[in-house]
């Protein structure tokens, strides 16, 4: 395969995963006077305490320590305070689930919509130099101010690094220089985006597409072939590439720590 092929094949994947996934994730804010916000990502999931069927919002520890937070649900352009209580740990798993008040989730999430818990994978295992996606909100790319939320939240296709990684971690390309914006993206955001900086991109769920396993095949593969695979954690400039937690062990700390606080 030539690579404007995979290029093309590439933009179609992001296109089709942007959209999947554009009314479950929402921007996490901080705000704290005379300093800028601090921005996270978070998912919408559904997930359950006991017999009652709860909404949670998974990100990392560390932009949970950040209280009060405030989130921006599709398709609001305010944000809205993240009412509920907080589930967290931090390193080595730095992993969070806020499980939000229901009075406060129905009157807020619009068109939102939540992420079953059992789209995730039970383990981390994509095919070689598969096309893995997330999306996500740089800080460079959000506005806090009185005239309300303004920020693009972007997604994007990536691979596995070869040659790095553990049982714990897998590691994304993330090579600013090397960005390229999908076909079908708007002009006006063609316009603002940033690449320079991926900070803000904590918590962010990493999907392996499924793309490659299934053969490449445009006419066949769909957004809903994906499985998610890990949570981004952070950003290491040094290597360019984004550091995520393997999806298993998000799995075992959900299925302890929900149990443990129902």
């Amino acid at each position: 395969m030539d690579d404007e092929t995979w290029k093309a094949m590439s933009g179609f994947v992001a296109n089709q995963m942007k959209a999947y996934t554009r009314t479950i994730v929402t921007p996490l804010v901080f705000e704290e006077d005379g300093k800028p916000p601090r921005i996270g990502t978070g998912t919408y999931v559904e997930t359950s305490r006991g017999s009652d069927a709860a909404v949670g919002v998974v990100t990392c520890e560390h932009v949970t320590r950040y209280q009060p937070l405030s989130h921006s649900p599709f398709p609001s352009k305010n944000v809205l305070r993240l009412t509920g209580t907080v589930v967290a740990d931090p390193e080595p798993i730095d992993a969070s689930i806020v499980m939000m008040d229901q009075e406060a989730w129905q009157s807020q999430a619009g068109e939102a919509e939540l992420l079953p818990l059992s789209m995730l994978s039970q383990s981390h295992n994509p095919v070689p130099d598969e096309l893995l996606f997330f999306r996500g909100i740089a800080d460079e790319n959000a506005y806090v101010g009185y005239g309300g939320f303004d920020g693009i939240l972007t997604g994007y296709c990536s691979q596995i690094k070869r040659g790095t990684g553990d049982d714990r971690i897998f590691e994304l390309f993330w090579e600013p220089e090397k960005t390229q914006i999908a076909p079908g993206t708007e002009q006006s955001v063609r316009e603002r985006v940033k690449f320079n900086n991926a900070e803000g991109f904590s918590g962010s769920l990493v999907w392996n597409t499924r793309f490659v396993e299934l053969g490449c095949d445009v006419n066949k593969w769909k957004p809903a072939d994906a499985v998610v695979t890990g949570m981004l954690k952070r950003w290491d400039p040094k290597t360019m590439t984004l550091l995520a937690l393997r999806v298993e062990h998000i799995n075992a700390w959900l299925t302890e720590r929900l149990s443990s606080s129902s």
